[in-house]
């Protein structure tokens, strides 16, 4: 099942965004941005567990979750909230929050079916960038076994790594170019010191 079949609100003041933030300070500065973009129903929770009752009695058309919250970490939340047995649940939009963009939580975050990922510190730009990609549709979720995931996910990433590989070789071969050159030109500077 696609998100497509979800009715979505067009517009940020009929949003309902939970965050999901340990750090009191910062979830001061996202309740704000979060305001400063007319969004009026805002829930703030200071660990997964919480986050997660509140998510089953009132579940919210986005989630901002950090990365590295307790007790149980993105990795965990979202393999949590994208079972299909958490259906109709299973189907909000979470964009995580990183402290680090660590490429290794960013790719796992979004295997794990994260609509998007964003890297502290954030601008009120940037949010509001997210949700309105997010409402527009442009990441779709498709059944895998018993998870939702972002459709293409695993062939962009594929990509992504094939690419990765070509780099690594490259440099490789870029780094034994040099070496042969730094030799060849030291042996010159020798028999024109000679």
């Amino acid at each position: 099942m696609s998100q497509e079949s979800q009715e979505k609100p067009k517009e940020a003041k009929d949003l309902s965004v939970l965050v999901i933030e340990p750090n009191s300070e910062m979830q001061r500065l996202l309740r704000g941005i979060l305001a400063s973009c007319a969004i009026r129903d805002i829930r703030v929770h200071n660990n997964s567990e919480r986050a997660a009752n509140s998510i089953l009695s009132h579940p919210p058309d986005i989630i901002l979750l950090e990365w590295e919250v307790k007790p149980f970490d993105g990795a965990a939340f979202l393999k949590m909230i994208r079972n299909k047995n958490m259906y109709p649940v299973c189907l909000v939009p979470i964009i995580i929050m990183l402290s680090e963009a660590r490429q290794c939580w960013v790719e796992k975050a979004i295997k794990l079916g994260a609509h998007a990922v964003i890297a502290k510190p954030i601008s009120p730009a940037a949010i509001l960038a997210r949700i309105k990609w997010i409402l527009a549709g442009h990441r779709q979720l498709r059944l895998e076994g018993n998870c939702y995931v972002i459709d293409g996910t695993k062939e962009r990433l594929a990509v992504e790594e094939d690419r990765q590989k070509q780099m690594d070789s490259a440099r490789e071969y870029q780094a034994s170019q040099f070496a042969e050159m730094m030799s060849i030109q030291s042996d010159i500077d020798k028999l024109l010191q000679g």
